[in-house]
């Protein structure tokens, strides 16, 4: 099907709510921590309650990409059932955080509100190559990549300025934290809602309407499908990387296992999402496994600053913990949320300057670069006193920000197969969540162990860590053929 060119105000508005989407990152990146804190949250404990982000990532976002891919209705579409129930469980969850009286609370929370995020944020990536022509795809995802930066750094913002004008508490947490998150409650569900009601999808081909039915048959609903493939992931998951160590010597006993298990109708239809997603792994091309390892210390480490950051500040600049001094703390907390507000802008303003820089220069080369310029941030930014020198590090570090988004998606895009674009999304997002899931598993150990439970030397140690995330992306051979205006932008997790 030939897809009609849209106007710039028709690819703004069906962008528009991944600002909403992007709202909610931010108050999970800059606030969960510090609301942690707050209901006393031992440091090493921190990265074990991050645990529900990558984790819903890992199951959420292969899942309804490789779903999203198979679903159409006349009525509802194909992208948009699941970025409104996502939307719609986000506002939820939004308005209840503040009223966490447990830390446990809080962590639970998490865990549904993360869900959420993923579940509406997988298949607004996959919108945009739906909806517009090649040629349009640059402007698409650099326009989302617009709305990630807005909707970062406005809940980052909300954090400083809502201190000034709401003062208190109410139950546990200060009265600021509830107007953050009443904010991007609003938000979240209302930039989705504008998005969906200005953007129509196209209907399938008459071809690929018999692929989706052939695909489709004999399974049940999605919303069943998606449930049973949560049940059976961690399974499925189990089995692969059982059968991953023989299979080195045999490739093709995995191959014969997806086989017979497609063609039982039992197994079909309770691992259908999986089975996609793990032939698609299996199909995955040398250069995504490389890029895997740059994203293993990449996504290691920034899990790492987030965590640690207002904690850092704190230290650094008022010389107080939250035990310490809680008042200096929560002045710090806003600090925090500023200069994450800052390395926000300067993401979303460095965005189309990079994409310049990347077709001059290529890629590799600009990624390699931006990393080198985060991880000397990283590595004296807790040596900094003055809070106004804070802005000098987080400058390099939102530009090395906004390659992170975008830039790695350039080395591996003209080899991943469009009519699997919405599953390899999601397996490009599981190498960001892996790294994650070691993180909240490891970090609390490392900490304690090596780092004493000191939060800036947790950001020197992220600072390293991408420093080798440098290192490792000079092993990526680039291809050639490349088009950088055709890159998607990532965004969260």
């Amino acid at each position: 099907m030939l897809k009609p060119k849209l106007s710039f105000s028709q690819i703004i508005n069906m962008n528009v709510g991944f600002f909403g989407i992007q709202y909610s990152f931010g108050l999970q990146q800059s606030a969960v921590n510090p609301i942690y804190d707050m209901l006393g949250a031992a440091p090493d404990e921190i990265p074990l309650l991050n645990l529900a982000g990558p984790m819903t990532g890992l199951l959420i976002q292969p899942i309804i990409g490789a779903l999203s891919d198979s679903t159409w209705s006349e009525k509802y579409g194909r992208r948009k059932p699941y970025f409104f129930i996502g939307a719609l469980m986000c506002s939820i969850c939004l308005f209840f955080y503040p009223f966490s009286s447990s830390l446990w609370m809080a962590a639970g929370l998490l865990w549904v509100l993360d869900a959420a995020n993923n579940t509406a944020m997988e298949p607004y990536r996959a919108l945009i190559a739906d909806s517009l022509p090649e040629e349009q795809y640059g402007q698409g995802f650099l326009t989302q990549s617009f709305f990630t930066g807005l909707g970062i750094t406005l809940a980052n913002l909300s954090l400083f300025v809502f201190q000034i004008f709401f003062k208190g508490t109410i139950g546990s947490l200060p009265m600021w934290v509830y107007a953050s998150f009443f904010l991007g409650t609003i938000c979240s569900i209302t930039s989705v809602l504008w998005s969906m009601s200005k953007t129509p999808e196209y209907p399938p081909s008459p071809e690929e309407l018999i692929v989706l039915k052939e695909r489709n048959k004999g399974m049940p609903h999605p919303a069943i499908q998606f449930f049973l493939s949560i049940l059976t992931t961690l399974v499925a998951y189990l089995v692969f990387f059982i059968l991953l160590i023989p299979s080195i010597f045999d490739r093709k006993l995995i191959r014969k296992t997806i086989h017979w298990a497609e063609n039982n109708p039992t197994t079909k239809v309770l691992f259908a999402q999986n089975l996609e997603i793990i032939e698609s792994i299996i199909q995955m091309p040398s250069v995504m496994w490389k890029l895997a390892l740059v994203y293993l210390f990449q996504w290691y480490a920034l899990f790492c600053y987030w965590q640690n950051a207002a904690k850092s500040i704190a230290l650094s600049v008022w010389d107080a913990t939250p035990a310490s001094d809680p008042s200096k703390y929560e002045e710090a907390v806003g600090w925090t949320g500023l200069v994450n507000g800052w390395y926000n802008i300067i993401t979303f303003l460095s965005a189309f300057f990079l994409v310049g820089m990347a077709r001059k220069f290529g890629p590799k080369k600009v990624h390699f670069f931006c990393l080198i310029m985060a991880g000397v941030g990283l590595i004296i930014f807790p040596m900094i006193e003055n809070k106004y020198l804070l802005f000098a590090p987080m400058t390099g570090f939102g530009i090395a920000w906004a390659s992170m988004m975008g830039i790695p998606y350039l080395l591996v895009v003209n080899e991943i197969p469009k009519e699997r674009y919405g599953v390899y999304m999601g397996i490009i997002n599981m190498m960001i969540v892996i790294p994650m899931i070691l993180q909240t598993l490891t970090f609390g150990f490392i900490s304690k162990t090596f780092l004493q439970n000191n939060a800036g030397q947790a950001i020197t140690f992220a600072g390293i860590l991408l420093l080798i995330a440098a290192a490792a992306t000079l092993r990526i051979k680039e291809n050639k053929q490349i088009d950088p205006d055709i890159a998607p932008v990532s965004g969260g997790h």
